[in-house]
């Protein structure tokens, strides 16, 4: 890949938000999606948690699935609570994946792109490869 070990970026898409994301696990690469999410739409420099909520992924879904069920909690809190995660950790334990996220007030985060409505299943990718995870989802906007 030649890029970091983990990391993410936004993709060229015509209309919606197209995040890759990528890591040495599973889970990094997973994390490494949700920091990307919400880099797409809001800047998170300096931003400070104001909690932690923790969503526990089912450990017999394949990678694909847990890739949305993530992103689309993420949403979901965000449009509940208005915050966003601004740090993320997924480790794995006997009941499976567990992410922990960091929690951030949206309203004190500078908007810097459009906020995502929904994860799209059209072009959802998860993939192992020698150096480790690359996954490429679209979040419609």
């Amino acid at each position: 890949m030649g890029a970091p070990r983990a990391g993410h970026r936004t993709l060229p898409h015509t209309a919606d938000t197209r995040i890759q994301a990528w890591g040495p696990t599973l889970e990094e690469c997973l994390a490494q999606a949700v920091l990307g999410s919400v880099a797409s739409f809001v800047d998170t420099t300096g931003a400070t948690a104001a909690e932690r909520r923790e969503v526990r992924l089912d450990p017999a879904d394949p990678p694909e699935d847990r890739v949305v069920a993530l992103l689309d909690e993420v949403i979901y809190l965000m449009d509940v609570t208005g915050r966003v995660p601004v740090g993320a950790e997924l480790t794995r334990d006997a009941a499976g994946p567990l992410a922990r996220l960091d929690m951030a007030d949206l309203a004190d985060l500078p908007q810097i792109g459009a906020v995502p409505k929904a994860v799209a299943l059209h072009g959802l990718r998860v993939e192992r490869r020698p150096d480790g995870w690359l996954c490429e989802v679209t979040l419609d906007v």
